[in-house]
């Protein structure tokens, strides 16, 4: 039973939120746009990032699907640990460009 029957948010705006921090996370990554910031700066940024993604995950398992959004923060947080990514998808993105890149 949702919390917030009558939510503005849908679900499916939280998951067009997350692909577009991953999105965005891919693409700054890549090309680069942050390498002309302080290292202070860049970290505002990730955690600025990780932070969106974590209030967008709480809110989802709050408001919605409980089971796959608490999932959804877990890997958040454990994407953050073990690989810097504010997202999981950008986790998996990194991971696949280091196997790559060492193969």
């Amino acid at each position: 039973m949702a919390v917030f029957r009558d939510a503005r948010v849908k679900s499916i705006d939280l998951i067009i939120a997350v692909l577009a921090l991953s999105l965005f996370g891919i693409i700054a990554g890549d090309l680069g746009l942050f390498s002309g910031l302080s290292l202070e700066t860049r970290q505002v940024i990730g955690l600025t990032e990780f932070g969106a993604n974590i209030a967008i995950a709480i809110y989802g398992a709050v408001a919605f699907h409980r089971i796959a959004w608490s999932a959804y923060l877990v890997l958040s947080i454990v994407g953050l640990v073990l690989v810097s990514a504010a997202t999981p998808i950008t986790a998996v993105w990194l991971v696949s460009k280091v196997l790559h890149g060492a193969a």
